[in-house]
């Protein structure tokens, strides 16, 4: 497992360099960003929040909203869409299956989400960073940050997180600009490069193969009951063989050679 994310780390985060920001990214990182981009340096800004989402006369549905430029989105990885021809703009979206399913709409109906009434052009088939973005709310809209804007959603006091997406030039010294990166967003980025095969879920990996060794561990004991307590019923039906066998001269080291025999092919078939 380690191998494979380092392998796919770039895919996995769909940049070389994540900063993640719990607000709105103001205007001295909107510069920050256009310094970046005047080095050769590729930038793209994904914005997630909630909202809801509504249609017809169906109870309104919450949802995770993703915004993000097209265009330049994934530096790395596949965005795929089904139809895979489609193309978003200001007045359309693309969903997961769990909202068509929620709302019960198909492809080609229309959602309202804050003051837009959008097109569901495609569903959402997979995304290159989805693993890394966290735990979820709800079924996912995608927008481009067009549409996304014309929303109304996100405002100045509106709840986001703002991921800013790097792509490096192939001579860029990553620690030198990740050092850069962490004087001039501070404390209040969470900033990841492809190297670190992203924390948070090497973390959630971690944990997993803990709890299946856990797991893995319990089972074997319980095995090793069952094998037990089957060789006891065993040896208790036997009891009268054991003891025909003692009365026509059996030693007891021969009769207790053939029954653990038996309790070792019964160990060995448990296993």
């Amino acid at each position: 497992v380690p191998h494979t994310l380092s392998r796919e780390a770039r895919s996995l985060m769909a940049a070389d360099i994540s900063v993640r920001l719990p607000i709105r990214a103001p205007q001295s990182d909107l510069r920050t960003l256009e310094d970046l981009e005047s080095e050769g340096i590729e930038t793209t800004r994904v914005t997630e929040t909630v909202s809801m989402a509504s249609s017809g006369s169906h109870i309104p549905v919450l949802i995770s909203v993703k915004g993000a430029d097209l265009k330049r989105y994934p530096f790395y990885g596949a965005l795929k869409l089904d139809p895979a021809s489609t193309q978003l703009d200001d007045k359309s979206v693309a969903v997961s299956d769990d909202l068509l399913l929620r709302l019960g709409i198909d492809l080609g109906d229309s959602i309202r989400v804050g003051r837009s009434e959008l097109r569901v052009a495609a569903r959402v088939a997979s995304e290159p960073d989805r693993m890394t973005t966290g735990f979820t709310l709800g079924p996912r809209v995608l927008f481009t940050r067009e549409g996304l804007a014309g929303t109304g959603i996100i405002t100045d006091i509106s709840r986001v997180t703002e991921r800013v997406l790097l792509k490096l030039p192939e001579n860029q010294d990553l620690p030198a600009l990740r050092a850069r990166l962490e004087s001039a967003f501070g404390k209040r980025a969470n900033i990841t490069d492809y190297t670190q095969t992203n924390p948070s879920l090497t973390r959630a990996l971690d944990r997993s193969t803990r709890f299946l060794s856990m797991v893995s561990l319990i089972a074997l004991i319980v095995g090793g009951l069952g094998d037990g307590a089957t060789m006891q019923s065993h040896l208790r039906q036997k009891m009268t063989n054991i003891a025909f066998m003692k009365c026509v001269g059996g030693r007891a080291g021969q009769i207790t050679g053939i029954y653990v025999a038996q309790a070792v092919m019964i160990g060995i078939l448990g296993g």
